[in-house]
């Protein structure tokens, strides 16, 4: 459990919808910090790696187009790293497809949610966000490391395509 999550769900909200009153670089970058941190822990918590993963990807939009360019070149690094991670290739996967796989800004809508989930503040399950007909899918695509590194990589490759 990640004893602040709450505090920085919000803060990523904020930038993500445009109305942080704080430091939008000094935050971005202690996710940054965070998440190398979750990355070299050990044991590996693989929900603390996704919550700082996803908290990049939420808040990908400032280094995008905002931040300073160490802090969008910072990000590219955190989020490519947690995208080619090795083990994410030797993960069990049984997904016939992944969230990751379609448009990341309509996903970007339930992050709040989403990220609750790992922090462990949240009234939902993983399968809970993954419905078939109404019925939690058989574990859940949104948890999976594959889809984690996906949206990683689609936002790592939005902020090289699209950065000023």
């Amino acid at each position: 459990m990640i004893a602040d999550a709450d505090e920085l769900i919000d803060d990523w909200e904020s930038i993500w919808q445009g109305y942080f009153l704080g430091e939008h670089d000094e935050t971005v970058l202690e996710c940054v910090e965070r998440l190398d941190r979750a990355r070299a822990a050990r044991p590996y918590d693989p929900d603390v790696t996704a919550f700082y993963t996803l908290g990049l990807v939420w808040t990908h939009g400032h280094a995008m187009y905002d931040a300073e360019p160490e802090v969008a070149r910072r990000v590219v690094a955190a989020l490519s790293a947690v995208a080619s991670d090795p083990a994410v290739a030797r993960a069990a996967c049984d997904h016939a497809r992944h969230p990751c796989d379609g448009d990341l800004y309509t996903l970007l809508e339930s992050f709040g949610t989403l990220l609750s989930l790992p922090a462990g503040s949240s009234d939902y399950t993983w399968e809970d966000m993954d419905t078939t007909d109404g019925d939690p899918a058989p574990g859940s695509s949104r948890r999976c490391p594959r889809n984690v590194a996906g949206l990683a990589r689609t936002a790592a490759g939005e902020i090289e395509r699209y950065g000023k």
